[in-house]
């Protein structure tokens, strides 16, 4: 076969798989509670790959709505005029249309990140327009907290004590083996 053939080949393939392709959306691991929380997405064109610019909360067909799993149902989100940088509850801004074209910032009200949910998911519409759906794990730990996430602090008793709340279906055994290492590690820190 000619390259220039694979080349035609090729290109239709990338083409169909662009047509089809399955969205690729965000996920954000937060702690629940968490409040004042904002997310940047990207919208662009529901007929190209080109960046939407000059959304504002108050377009026509402009809609928010969260839904936390278990919940018995969804919730719209009231859109308002948001701050970059800023944060009001439905709060919807462009972030830069020369910098970032396509790059918007909207304030999630805390109720979507309440305790009593695993998963959250929020979905933002806009005429003609494409914004993928923002995905929420909803956990129980700080997730930016180094010390009981990272590795620098592994024989940091705060640590353990957070795993121990955190990771509740560890077994006895597994609890009984990380109290032994955290013990030897103590131990070979000291000497």
């Amino acid at each position: 076969m000619e390259p220039s053939a694979w080349l035609d080949r090729g290109t239709l393939c990338i083409s169909a798989w662009r047509r089809n392709r399955m969205p690729v959306h965000s996920i954000h691991v937060v702690q629940a509670g968490s409040r004042s929380r904002s997310v940047l997405v990207f919208a662009r064109s529901l007929h190209s790959e080109e960046a939407m610019t000059g959304l504002t909360f108050d377009a026509p067909g402009a809609a928010a709505a969260f839904y936390r799993e278990g919940s018995s149902q969804a919730r719209a989100v009231k859109m308002v005029l948001g701050e970059v940088g800023g944060h009001a509850p439905g709060g919807f801004v462009e972030v830069d249309p020369d910098l970032l074209p396509g790059v918007y910032q909207f304030d999630l009200p805390d109720e979507a990140l309440a305790q009593g949910a695993p998963r959250a998911i929020l979905i933002l519409r806009f005429a003609g327009v494409v914004i993928e759906p923002v995905e929420f794990d909803i956990v129980a730990y700080d997730p930016q907290d180094e010390k009981c996430i990272g590795m620098t602090q592994l024989s940091d008793e705060r640590r353990h004590q957070f795993l121990r709340q955190a990771l509740p279906r560890m077994t006895e055994k597994e609890l009984a083996l990380g109290i032994e290492a955290e013990r030897e590690l103590a131990q070979r820190a000291s000497d």
